[in-house]
């Protein structure tokens, strides 16, 4: 049975990022299995963002995200990268048992990806999300709205990202 901690740990990981920075550069995360052309990056400007987390394991856990907005500040692509390190092999099939089920929910989502990587110890878990195409609708009914990012006419400000964040300690620069 997975560890009811750790499943709740992931979900609310997905949405905890600090130390932001402002850039013009394009990201580093990448995936191989997701259709880079569905996340075309090109035109928009970035943010990166990290957290340190603690974990009750022996494991390490290294979370970053790259939000990329347009000149009007909507967010228009999120990509994130949650690896979890550990000697453990069976506290690595809990994480990895608990990213497939938190995604399964997404799978017949368009504009939403994921995939898991294994390392020989590590799992990682990439996910990319183009809100600027996405079902915004369809994506809340899967989410709902209490408790989540603000949407406004279907769309997610950066500010607005960031604020939500913050409830679970983010600590991002202000956009330039």
């Amino acid at each position: 049975m997975m560890n009811n901690k750790i499943f709740l740990g992931l979900l609310i990981i997905l949405f905890l990022v600090t130390g932001c920075g402002t850039t013009t550069n394009q990201g580093d995360i990448k995936a191989s299995s997701i259709d880079e052309k569905k996340y075309d990056t090109s035109n928009f400007n970035y943010i990166t963002c990290t957290r340190d987390t603690e974990t009750e394991d022996d494991s390490e856990v290294e979370i970053k995200y790259e939000l990329y907005y347009d000149d009007k500040n909507y967010l228009e692509v999120l990509k994130s990268y949650e690896k979890v390190t550990s000697s453990n092999s069976d506290i690595l099939k809990q994480y990895k048992d608990a990213y497939k089920n938190i995604y399964s929910v997404y799978d017949e989502l368009d504009y939403y990806d994921h995939e898991i990587k294994e390392g020989s110890n590590s799992i990682t878990s990439i996910t990319y999300i183009n809100y600027g195409k996405i079902n915004m609708d369809r994506l809340m009914d899967i989410e709902g709205t209490e408790d989540n990012v603000k949407v406004t006419d279907g769309k997610v400000k950066l500010d607005d990202w960031i604020s939500f964040a913050k409830k679970y300690g983010t600590q991002c620069e202000s956009v330039a």
